[in-house]
């Protein structure tokens, strides 16, 4: 089940002769007969520099990618989306994230957007500056962020990824209805001086709602004076819905409902990421994810990096039978990073119907999985090299650690290189020490690719995520698929319901 075509058609045609070509060459091959490889398959995005010479592409079979997508009316689709056109057909609305962060040019929905923004970034400073009050006076100190999926796992990623929190807040976050996650969260904490902020687009997710009430329970149990109205704060797209579940007006912030919340850290969402590191860090992670929907606006397709790496994807899906993909971070600060594209790209390319509703008949998602490095090396890299199934790979490295005072770094970026030619040539390069037994030998094969950014910023972070996704959704284009809805996981939510209803659980 390959095949995206309803028919055979010369574009298809030409991908499959394309990936055939391959059959009597190798990666190691490539490099040998075209010398300046390295150079002519790296490609320069705003604050990442991407190596995508490890790959099984040549002239060819980029030129027939490139002509697929083509095939695909990829740019009227790309200039949807950028518009704010209702591109979640299923929903009947747009998907305009982009517009949290690169202003639109509809001047009401920029001035609203822009009001909203400066309500929870500045509700973020007056927490910081110890001017937000609990109910008996004192400043707050704590924050618990309480969220699930995308509410949860953007802000997470970045508020780690930005390093440690520069303010007097710590910022902790709670998503699994496991009460040993809040309990975790709440050890130490003064109820006192605590906030809890309930992230749900909907405010009606079960798991978040029922942590939110045991926090208020907890507030309550540990000091029966405290008045909770003055210790819950919001950000939803149901604004009402917040009001009746008991938080005062002033403490809810609210954005948009085409705002998915996969896509969602860019709007108050990002509240615990400000509240961590200040307004200024929050909009320059706005700033270099916008610089990167400039490149996906207006780089030639043959220069423009999330539609070559999205390019890559489908190309191993489709025609070399990839069932999965592992991202590697070379970076501890990036550890939630594998999780977060678990849920951008399987949520959103986990599709069955094409956009008129009917079946597929070809491959769409794979699975995404990863592990911080030089960690994942001493646990799933035997696999990567010698397991019966390859997988395409991303690492990312930060370029200042190739130079930096601390031998750790530097050793760092030099394992996730070497590792990178490793499983992607194989054990030729090791020349003479190439390894003489079958147990010993390592194929190679395995097309990586190398993202690099300069440091580990917020432009650049911005820019990181802006990239993926923007590759998310160029390969929704090339499947015909909505990578803006999640119909799927509400078939789960509905049978616990009914039992519920039933009285199967209390």
């Amino acid at each position: 089940m390959t095949n995206p075509e309803t028919a055979p058609s010369p574009v298809w045609e030409t991908l499959e002769a394309c990936r055939r070509s391959f059959d009597a060459r190798t990666i190691d091959t490539l490099f040998r007969v075209e010398p300046g490889r390295a150079q002519r398959w790296t490609f320069e995005a705003p604050h990442v520099h991407a190596d995508c010479s490890r790959n099984w592409i040549d002239e060819d079979s980029f030129a027939a990618l490139l002509a697929w997508l083509e095939s695909r009316n990829f740019e009227k689709s790309r200039a949807a989306l950028l518009a704010g056109e209702a591109v979640n057909n299923t929903e009947h609305r747009p998907a305009w994230h982009t517009a949290l962060r690169t202003p639109p040019d509809d001047p009401s929905v920029a001035r609203s957007l822009h009001e909203e923004q400066t309500r929870f970034l500045g509700f973020a400073e007056a927490l910081r500056e110890g001017r937000i009050h609990g109910s008996t006076g004192e400043a707050i100190e704590t924050v618990v962020c309480i969220g699930i999926g995308g509410s949860d796992l953007g802000p997470r990623l970045m508020t780690e990824a930005l390093g440690p929190a520069t303010g007097p807040v710590a910022v902790h976050f709670v998503s699994n209805l496991d009460p040993a996650e809040l309990d975790t969260a709440l050890t130490g904490a003064r109820p006192a001086a605590t906030m809890i902020i309930a992230i749900s687009k909907s405010f009606t997710t079960l798991e978040t709602l029922e942590n939110v009430r045991a926090a208020r329970e907890w507030l309550h149990s540990t000091d029966s004076a405290l008045d909770p109205t003055h210790h819950v704060a919001a950000v939803t797209a149901q604004p009402e819905r917040a009001r009746d579940f008991g938080i005062h007006e002033k403490r809810i912030f609210s954005f948009p409902q085409w705002v998915g919340g996969r896509y969602s850290l860019w709007s108050a969402c990002g509240l615990p990421i400000a509240i961590a590191h200040g307004h200024r860090q929050f909009l320059e992670l706005l700033a270099g994810a916008s610089e990167m929907d400039r490149h996906f606006a207006q780089a030639p397709l043959d220069a423009n990096l999330p539609v070559i790496l999205g390019l890559l994807g489908a190309w191993y899906v489709n025609f070399w039978g990839a069932r999965a993909r592992a991202v590697f971070p070379y970076a501890q600060r990036l550890k939630n990073l594998p999780p977060y594209l678990q849920q951008l790209e399987m949520e959103s390319l986990g599709k069955r119907v094409n956009h008129d509703g009917r079946l597929l008949t070809y491959d769409t998602a794979a699975v995404v999985w990863g592990e911080v490095g030089t960690t994942a090396q001493h646990s799933v890299f035997q696999f990567l090299h010698q397991g019966t199934h390859w997988v395409p790979i991303d690492f990312l490295v930060v370029a200042e650690h190739e130079q930096s005072a601390d031998k750790r770094h530097r050793l760092l970026h030099a394992y996730a290189l070497a590792q990178a030619d490793a499983l992607s040539r194989g054990d030729t390069v090791l020349g003479a020490q190439r390894p003489t037994t079958p147990h010993g030998a390592a194929p190679g094969g395995r097309p990586c690719n190398v993202l690099s950014v300069p440091k580990l910023d917020a432009r650049a972070l911005g820019a990181v995520i802006a990239l993926y996704e923007h590759r998310t959704f160029v390969q929704s284009v090339l499947w015909d698929i909505n990578a803006f809805d999640q119909w799927g996981v509400e078939v789960g939510k509905k049978m616990l319901q009914q039992r519920l209803e039933q009285g199967t659980l209390r």
